[in-house]
């Protein structure tokens, strides 16, 4: 998750991991997080930072994550 999350394609990790088929390695590592969703949407509203998020306290991602 750590190659998708900072921008390698998923094809790559699709040879890198030797899966035939795309939807194997899309199943496993394309999903959303917190974070990329809202660096998503940081994006796309033009916003420079994301310090002060509250979904970026670490408490508050465990318990989010527990749910």
């Amino acid at each position: 998750m750590d190659l998708y999350k900072n921008g390698m394609p998923l094809s790559h990790i699709q040879q890198m991991l030797g899966h035939e088929s795309m939807t194997t390695t899309s199943g496993f590592y394309a999903f959303a997080t917190i974070e990329t969703l809202a660096n998503s949407m940081a994006a796309a509203n033009k916003e420079e930072s994301l310090k002060g998020r509250k979904w970026n306290n670490k408490e508050i991602l465990k318990k989010i994550y527990s749910l």
